[in-house]
């Protein structure tokens, strides 16, 4: 089985898909949206010395069936 991170920010939840240290990436113009295209993710944070590639988990409505 397959473990996944989630982390909170700002009181949102995130899927944490992968973690790249700072000084791996030279940020130019316009890297950050490529580096979000290739990793299949939606949000980046810079943190503790990592890039957070994450995807934002979106809130689910439901309604409680009952018999």
């Amino acid at each position: 089985m397959i473990k996944q991170e989630i982390i909170e920010v700002q009181g949102m939840l995130f899927q944490v898909k992968r973690k790249i240290l700072e000084h791996k990436i030279d940020l130019t113009k316009g890297s950050i949206e490529d580096l979000k295209l290739f990793f299949h993710c939606d949000t980046m944070f810079k943190s503790q010395g990592y890039f957070w590639m994450c995807n934002k988990i979106k809130d689910i409505s439901y309604e409680e069936i009952t018999e």
